[in-house]
């Protein structure tokens, strides 16, 4: 079996200490993106909107977000990365300081929206920085990297749960604990210079052209995926509520429980991306997220498929994300640029699914969220196979002999 992670090559303590204050900015980010999924039903009754109409938040944080990734990788071509993912912290810092402030809507809206712009620019910047630093030993490190996202995104919902009922309900205090923990990452980083993109040369014209139907699938698949995490992550607390499948702290449990095993899984996967292929690895991931899906279809209203499958889907999404750039990264020349593409994929998915969902939510049903969540799960695979064959064609990418 090919060997698809570390060459021969060590890390040197530079490196290490790099990543590690990447690591430290993703935990951060992924308490920051799991924490509106289990306020949904209190921001809701704070600001006397429907669910139908509080899914929009979803639709704000993530228009923010699809501006800062995307418009953030061509940033991180120009200036020094390390300041931008700065910026991007006192961003969030700020933004949720506001959140349990604001009592108007539209407002909040606003706000929501410049929460996601400071998201949006760090998750692009950590990921382009760790594929320049680690190249092609990515694999490992990459899956590492969204592992400290998992952890974030698996603390999230038991620390605002705990602290809002220390704070007797209140909303203000669980957001403000959030954003405080945002402040290790904003420090760490100052004490480190910013990686440099070892390929700068731009492209022939032939090689963007040949890697455009890889790009473009890759984006795709960006979306669908992107959008069933978020879209599952962000709505499993009321579905199990609405459903009458488990109570507020149940309900705060099981959606910890689906970031908890989606940690867990990055963490198996880091070992497991020294030995196996991306394209192994991939297969795996939606061929589970499919199978976990039906769980929940053939028993909706049974407690234990809702645990099974929760957990399931975590297992099975855990390692799509950063595979799908360790695979970009063998077969593209990794810019901020196109980074910030496969970033306006995901974020496009994750603006428009959710509100989606939140539609089908509150006009159709809750059964008929899973059900959309799961042929969204079947296309991906369609998808992914499509992407395999076009990546097979087009080869692995020619390096330097410096790399």
């Amino acid at each position: 079996m090919n060997q698809t992670g570390l060459d021969a090559r060590p890390s040197t303590k530079r490196e290490l200490g790099t990543f590690a204050a990447y690591g430290v900015s993703f935990i951060s980010l992924g308490l920051s993106m799991a924490v509106l999924g289990p306020m949904l039903p209190y921001l809701a009754d704070h600001l006397s909107v429907s669910f139908g109409q509080i899914s929009f938040l979803f639709t704000a944080n993530n228009l923010g977000y699809l501006i800062g990734s995307s418009g953030g990788g061509r940033l991180f071509d120009r200036f020094d990365s390390h300041k931008i993912m700065i910026l991007s912290l006192a961003l969030m810092v700020a933004m949720g300081i506001l959140i349990p402030l604001v009592s108007r809507f539209v407002l909040m809206l606003v706000v929501m929206f410049f929460f996601g712009l400071g998201q949006g620019a760090l998750d692009v910047g950590a990921n382009v920085n760790v594929l320049w630093l680690f190249q092609k030993r990515v694999g490992p490190y990459m899956n590492a990297l969204h592992f400290f996202f998992g952890l974030g995104a698996f603390l999230s919902p038991i620390l605002v749960t705990q602290v809002m009922n220390l704070a007797g309900g209140a909303l203000t205090w669980p957001f403000w604990a959030i954003t405080f923990l945002f402040l290790p990452g904003l420090i760490v980083l100052f004490f480190f210079p910013s990686p440099q993109n070892p390929e700068k040369a731009a492209p022939s014209e032939a090689t963007q052209k040949s890697s455009l139907p890889l790009i473009i699938l890759m984006i795709v698949l960006f979306f669908l995926y992107v959008g069933t995490e978020i879209g599952f992550g962000g709505w499993i607390f009321t579905y199990a509520l609405e459903a009458g499948v488990a109570n507020e702290t149940m309900a705060s449990f099981m959606n910890s429980f689906f970031w908890g095993a989606l940690t867990l899984g990055r963490l198996i996967s880091i070992p497991l991306a020294r030995k196996l292929r991306p394209s192994r690895l991939l297969i795996g991931n939606f061929a589970g997220m499919v199978l976990f899906f039906v769980v929940i279809l053939i028993w909706p209203d049974a407690p234990a498929a809702i645990w099974i499958g929760s957990a399931g889907l975590g297992l099975a999404m855990s390692s799509v994300f950063p595979t799908l750039l360790s695979l970009g990264e063998s077969r593209l020349k990794i810019t901020g640029t196109v980074t910030g593409l496969f970033y306006l994929g995901g974020s496009l998915g994750s603006t428009l699914i959710p509100m989606l969902l939140g539609q089908i939510f509150d006009y159709v049903g809750s059964y008929q969220v899973m059900l959309t969540l799961f042929g969204l799960s079947v296309l991906g695979l369609i998808v992914l196979a499509a992407l395999l064959l076009s990546s097979k064609r087009l080869g692995e990418k020619e390096r330097s002999p410096s790399i």
